[in-house]
């Protein structure tokens, strides 16, 4: 770089590009070039966002098709088997009142009847325990 410039050399060279019908012609013709090179690359960022959005939308919408396409994990089986409707009532043979208390320790129960319905009463808990299982 030349540190001795001179003024009188750079207004010369100034009127010679003013001058210059081409300068006016080349000054257009990059004002277009600039604009055309904004316009491209507004256009590819436009591009971009777009398709990162489409990317982000794709990939929302696997994510939602694979949480609500997933399998769960099955229950067992019911029972096939239905449940058969009891047969009629078989008569049984039932116990007589000395068979029942003659099943039971001599003394350590007796039958009292209350309002023409017969209990069971036992004497000995330890017995009531053993034989029907309340404390």
């Amino acid at each position: 770089m030349n540190p001795n410039l001179n003024p009188e050399n750079q207004d010369r060279l100034l009127e010679v590009v003013l001058r210059d019908e081409d300068w006016q012609i080349t000054s257009a013709a990059g004002k277009a070039q600039a604009v055309a090179a904004m316009r491209t690359s507004q256009y590819r960022r436009r591009a971009l966002r777009r398709a990162g959005g489409a990317a982000a939308l794709a990939a929302a919408l696997s994510c939602a098709a694979l949480w609500f396409g997933r399998t769960r994990p099955s229950l067992p089986p019911l029972a096939q088997k239905r449940a058969e409707p009891p047969a009629a009532a078989k008569p049984g043979r039932y116990l007589t009142d000395d068979e029942l208390l003659a099943s039971f320790p001599q003394g350590s129960c007796f039958l009292f009847e209350v309002d023409g319905r017969k209990e069971l009463v036992f004497l000995d808990p330890e017995v009531e325990r053993q034989y029907v299982g309340r404390p």
